[in-house]
């Protein structure tokens, strides 16, 4: 039975790739000589102008071809008022069967000069079909001028059956000439019930030309209970004339392996290099390498070592 769903499955994708409204993504591991070992999931996308399908496959430990995860969201209603989606994921254990499924419907209400009022309701499901609110949440969204404020609160049931707020963040957004600054800050409940700023997020995106920068620093609590700098991302894209796009990622972190901080300063965890370039037939082939620090000595990086490949086929330009 599982094997004509997985078929069926294969015929509707590739009716749907037909239509140039899909896709296939692939991904494959390599070893050092740059030799695949290992192949990855296969994703499957179809997008029409009232929902999406995507479908996750692998390969089970027998070696057959099972299902993964399944997203299908539908669009109930998307008018100047606002937008209402179902999304429904269906997920399998690594023999193919079916586990409980989950059901977020969200409803966005359109306001004044760019305001919305956002509404997601997450319901956990049985196998027999029953269901039950297990999360909601709310994000008030205000603009004003190249000022964006989002505040959202995250419920979950209690024992009584009443929902209470677990989780608080608040995210503000200012445009700049070339880019944007933009601040997240989250809030969590400590044991008494009291909620203190838990993590926060600050990023600088700037554009100039054909390359991009982002710039993003995250801190956490503390020895000290106050937020400190525990990681650091810094991204460099550079898109050329011929549509390929180079993305180098500098990873920072307060813990190295096999390096002692003693002054708990940050250092260069990982240097990635991201390829991007046109496939066959419309397609994306995305390469990406590391390099990381020597154990001799920590203060230069190794040899760059390809680490994966990733193969869209298909409308590749939401993979982007």
């Amino acid at each position: 039975m599982r094997a004509i769903c997985i078929f069926c499955v294969s015929v509707m994708f590739a009716a749907a790739l037909a239509a140039q409204d899909a896709s296939t993504v692939k991904t494959t591991e390599v070893d050092i000589n740059g030799h695949r070992v290992t192949q990855g999931p296969q994703v499957f996308t179809t997008q029409t102008k009232t929902g999406s399908q995507t479908i996750e496959t692998v390969q089970s430990i027998n070696g057959r071809t099972v299902p993964l995860e399944r997203v299908e969201e539908h669009v109930v209603r998307d008018d100047a008022s606002g937008r209402v989606t179902e999304r429904i994921i269906r997920r399998y254990d690594l023999t193919g069967n079916p586990i409980a499924p989950e059901k977020v419907v969200t409803e966005e209400n359109k306001g004044p000069n760019g305001s919305s009022t956002v509404r997601s309701t997450k319901y956990a499901g049985d196998i027999n079909g029953g269901t039950r609110v297990v999360e909601r949440s709310t994000t008030q969204k205000q603009v004003s001028g190249d000022a964006q404020t989002a505040d959202t609160v995250i419920e979950r049931p209690t024992i009584n059956g009443s929902f209470d707020a677990v989780q608080k963040s608040n995210t503000d957004t200012i445009k700049q000439p070339n880019g944007y600054e933009e601040t997240a800050i989250t809030f969590r409940k400590d044991p008494s019930g009291s909620f203190y700023g838990a993590a926060r997020k600050v990023t600088d995106h700037s554009e100039t030309g054909n390359q991009s920068r982002d710039n993003t620093a995250e801190y956490e609590v503390g020895a000290t209970g106050q937020l400190e700098l525990h990681g650091q991302t810094v991204t460099n894209t550079l898109k050329r004339s011929d549509g390929s796009e180079e993305i180098a990622v500098d990873l920072f972190s307060k813990n190295v392996p096999g390096v002692v901080n003693d002054k708990g300063s940050l250092r260069l965890l990982e240097h990635q290099i991201i390829e991007r370039r046109a496939g066959a037939g419309g397609g994306l082939v995305e390469t990406l390498s590391v390099q990381r620090p020597t154990v001799s000595d920590p203060s230069k990086l190794g040899p760059p070592k390809q680490l994966s490949e990733t193969v869209c086929r298909g409308k590749c330009d939401a993979q982007r």
